[in-house]
């Protein structure tokens, strides 16, 4: 079979015959090489001999090298991976896999413990993997199915990832996106950074070069970073979370060259004791997932003497936009404030309210076109819910939200939701949520609330309340109890009043 560059599976797969010994997945102090990929992906093949393949296989998205390899396997198998986030409650998690059934579950040591977990995927008649690292990293069977009931959820043909978004265009859904997608918009973001074509057939080849991953692949832009960086043949270092002394180190001691951050933690290596030589070999970090200020990215860039370089993405479409080195040297003040200028194979225009494109530089609604897009085809421009401004050098700027989404930090949060788990507690009359300014995280979700008649929650418990219900970053950070919710002239909630109250 011819292997192609803008084929993820085949590519991912040509890569293990390299060098079997070479490392390519680092978390918790050790490595695990190319070969103990391709066992896992042996592994996985014989656990899934039986199982049709348009079955989805869930994954419980811990940040972890078994994760990691079970997901990069599943890509090469072309299996379609049905993102389980790991960061919702434990109650919502079982529900989730009672409700979609996924054929199989595929989750690491630490979440089969969680509660109900076991429970859920035996009444959905799914097969238990426990994904484990060791002198034999694999797959094992937990329990004594080893086939998946009859009625599990099926996905159409060529689907690489379903996954929920983080609310770019509109409120979270789950969304599938395809190996023609994907692979497009890998091959559009390796282009757009001065790749060019390469001629069939492509010569698989491991490459110097270090990228540090954080988030979990239930993030769009951490299932990009995973898929770009072990797809170009270069390694890559798994951290549990952001903490900035544990990255800077890795950068220290890998010599990482160009590296992703989420704006929040941008301004945390700001607030940090991080010694400005430990990040000597970074060139450029890459900050998408939700806006950064602009004068916190050229602050960055003087402490530590790199470039920021801003993107923009959705998970129907992947990479949208984003800077180069090139166009930071030509354009970092001239267009300050941009995420960048839009990737090769993605087209995008800013519409008014009546749907009519508008002249560069007038702010509208976004809308994307692109053969990555998850829904509608390449054909199909789809709304976002950005309102944005283009320029005629190709540069997108991203002025704020159509919707009133809350961005904490890239994490998306539908004010609705949150007020409605709110309002489903025994005490509480009505409620209200906004977002709060930030330093750290851009925005976060707060609250005010309205007691029913004779009760007297506490803030506290409201909180607990949310979090016992929501996934942790949905939490607000303050919640005030009013004797009624201020309230504007069309009698919404009014954002300054309730901001107001805050301590």
């Amino acid at each position: 079979m011819t292997t192609t560059t803008d084929d993820l599976s085949s590519r991912l797969e040509s890569l293990l015959r390299v060098d079997p010994t070479a490392p390519v997945l680092d978390g918790d102090g050790r490595s695990d090489s190319w070969g103990d990929l391709a066992s896992v992906l042996g592994a996985l093949r014989e656990r899934l001999a039986n199982v049709p393949p348009e079955a989805a296989i869930g994954v419980v998205t811990r940040n972890r090298v078994e994760i990691v390899e079970a997901f990069l396997a599943l890509l090469i198998d072309r299996r379609p991976v049905f993102t389980l986030n790991d960061m919702q409650p434990d109650g919502h998690l079982a529900d989730e896999i009672r409700r979609d059934r996924p054929a199989v579950v595929v989750a690491t040591a630490q979440d089969w413990e969680r509660a109900g977990l076991r429970e859920a995927v035996a009444e959905a008649g799914a097969v238990a993997l426990l994904a484990h690292r060791g002198p034999e990293p694999g797959l094992d069977v937990l329990g004594e199915r080893a086939l998946p009931a009859e009625g599990h959820l099926l996905l159409p043909d060529d689907v690489a990832v379903s996954l929920k978004t983080s609310g770019t265009t509109g409120p979270p859904k789950r969304v599938t996106l395809t190996y023609r997608g994907l692979s497009a918009s890998i091959e559009g973001v390796r282009r757009h950074h001065g790749g060019k074509r390469g001629a069939d057939p492509w010569r698989p080849e491991l490459k110097p070069g270090v990228t540090i991953q954080m988030l979990s692949l239930a993030h769009t832009s951490a299932l990009q970073t995973v898929c770009t960086t072990v797809g170009e043949g270069r390694r890559l270092v798994l951290l549990d979370r952001f903490d900035p002394i544990a990255w800077a180190k890795a950068v220290r001691d890998h010599g990482v060259v160009t590296s992703g951050l989420p704006p929040a933690a941008v301004r945390m290596l700001l607030d940090s004791d991080v010694p400005a030589d430990w990040l000597s070999s970074l060139r450029a970090v890459r900050a998408g997932s939700a806006p950064l200020d602009p004068q916190v990215a050229a602050d960055f860039e003087v402490r530590f003497g790199t470039a920021v370089l801003q993107a923009y993405g959705a998970t129907e479409f992947q990479g949208i936009a984003s800077w180069t080195l090139k166009d930071h040297r030509a354009f970092r003040e001239a267009k300050r404030g941009a995420v960048g200028r839009v990737h090769p194979g993605v087209e995008v225009r800013i519409v008014d309210e009546t749907d009519t494109p508008v002249p560069f530089g007038t702010q509208g609604v976004l809308e994307v076109r692109t053969a990555q897009s998850a829904r509608g085809g390449a054909q199909a421009w789809v709304r976002t819910s950005d309102l944005a401004r283009t320029d005629a050098d190709g540069f997108l700027w991203i002025d704020g939200r159509v919707d009133g989404a809350i961005n904490r930090g890239g994490f998306k949060i539908d004010p609705a939701e949150v007020v409605r788990t709110l309002r489903e507690h025994p005490g509480v009359r009505d409620a209200a949520v906004v977002a709060a300014p930030d330093a750290r995280l851009g925005q976060v979700p707060v609250a005010a609330v309205e007691p029913a008649p004779g009760a007297e929650p506490t803030a506290d418990e409201l909180r607990d309340w949310v979090r016992s219900h929501l996934e942790p970053y949905k939490v607000p950070t303050a919640v005030v109890l009013v004797a009624e919710l201020p309230r504007n002239a069309a009698l919404k909630p009014d954002r300054q009043a309730i901001l107001a109250l805050l301590p």
